[in-house]
C-alpha cells in the first residue's frame, strides 16, 4: 500500500530523511516509533503531502505520490495529537463543519458521519458543546472527524495521550477493528507497551532512517540476545555517561539504571569493572527478555 525507497529531505544541512526505505502494507496496524527529531514528523508530512521531498521515490495505492498527491489525500487521513475541533460548536455541528471543508460528497456526508458517530460511540452526545466532553469524549471525536472521509490510511499521532485507562483500552479496541474494515493504520506513539498490543507490525527511525522494521515478535527474538540490566544505587548522571564513554556497551537509562548491550562473560565483567572504577556501587544484574521498549533504547542509543 506504501512503498518508499531512499527517500531523502532537507532542511538546510540538516538531513531529516536520509536515504529511508519502507513498506508498509494494507489491512495492518503499523506502529512507527522515534526519539523526537528523529524524522516520523517530516516521514508523515511527506506522506501525506504536506511536505515536498528532495529525492527518492514514494507510491501510495501503487501510484507515484508526486504525480497523485490530490487523489491519494482524498483516501488518507491524518489525526494529530492535539485537538482538531471547535470546543464552542456542538459535536453535530463540528462534524458537519468538518465533512463541509473536507468537500465530501452531498451522497456520502450522512453516512460517512453516521459510521464516524457509530464507531466513537458519539450518539448520545450530538448536541453537546464539544467543550463539554470528557477528555476520552473529545479524542474520540478528534478521531471521528478523521473518519469523515472514510479513509484505506489512517495516521494516528498519540491518540491516546491524556486520559484514563478505561478510555485508552475503548479507542485501542476501536483502533483494531479498522483492521477488519481493511484499513492500514499508521500509529504514533510513546507508550510502548500499548504499541506491543495494537501493532502487526513495526519501523523505528533514528537519524532519519530505517534502523529496524518487522513484526514485534521477530524484534523482541533478534534482540533477546543483547539484554541485560544493571541497577544502581543513586548515581550522578554525568558519572554515568563518563561509565559510557568509557564502555560503548553501557547505555544509561536513568540515574538507577543501565543496559548491557551483551550477555558476554567478559563484558558483564567489564562493564562492572569500569563501574565500581568510577565509584558506582551496583544493586544488582538482572538478565532479562526483551521489551519493545528496551529494543527501542538499544537500536536507537547506538547511532546506527
Amino acid at each position: 500500500m506504501i512503498r518508499i525507497d531512499k527517500l531523502c529531505k532537507k532542511y538546510g544541512k540538516k538531513k531529516a530523511l536520509d536515504d529511508l526505505c519502507l513498506e508498509i502494507k494494507g489491512n495492518t496496524i503499523f506502529g512507527l516509533l522515534g526519539p523526537n527529531g528523529a524524522g516520523k514528523t517530516t516521514l508523515i508530512s511527506v506522506l501525506n503531502g504536506l511536505t515536498t521531498f528532495d529525492s527518492g521515490e514514494v507510491s501510495v495505492f501503487d501510484k507515484a505520490l508526486s504525480k497523485n498527491i490530490r487523489e491519494i489525500r482524498r483516501r488518507c487521513s491524518l489525526i494529530p495529537q492535539s485537538l482538531a475541533f471547535y470546543d464552542k460548536l456542538s459535536v453535530k455541528e463540528n462534524l458537519d463543519y468538518f465533512s463541509a471543508i473536507q468537500k465530501i460528497s452531498p451522497a456520502d456526508v450522512k453516512k460517512n458521519i453516521s459510521y464516524a458517530v457509530e464507531v466513537n460511540r458519539l450518539g448520545s452526545m450530538l448536541t453537546q458543546k464539544a467543550s463539554t466532553l470528557s477528555g476520552g469524549q473529545k479524542r474520540r471525536l478528534n478521531i471521528a472527524i478523521g473518519l469523515l472521509n472514510n479513509p484505506d490510511i489512517l495516521f494516528l499521532d498519540e491518540p491516546t495521550v491524556g486520559i484514563d485507562l478505561e478510555s485508552r483500552n475503548e479507542i485501542l479496541e476501536m483502533i483494531r477493528s479498522f483492521k477488519q474494515q481493511n484499513k492500514c493504520v499508521i500509529y504514533t506513539s510513546h507508550y510502548m507497551p500499548e504499541i506491543e498490543k495494537i501493532c502487526d507490525q513495526v519501523a523505528i527511525i533514528n537519524d532519519g532512517h530505517i534502523v529496524k522494521q518487522g513484526s514485534i515478535e521477530t524484534m523482541l527474538e533478534d534482540e533477546s540476545n543483547n539484554q541485560v540490566m544493571i541497577e544502581i544505587y543513586e548515581t550522578p548522571l554525568a558519572v554515568l555517561q563518563e561509565c559510557s564513554e568509557k564502555f560503548s556497551l553501557l547505555t544509561v537509562l536513568d540515574s538507577q539504571r543501565l543496559q548491557l548491550a551483551s550477555k558476554s562473560t567478559n563484558d558483564v565483567s567489564q562493564s562492572i569493572s569500569v563501574l565500581e572504577g568510577n565509584g558506582v556501587k551496583i544493586k544488582r544484574i538482572n538478565y532479562v527478555t526483551s521489551t519493545l521498549e528496551s529494543v527501542f533504547v538499544n537500536l536507537t542509543s547506538r547511532g546506527i
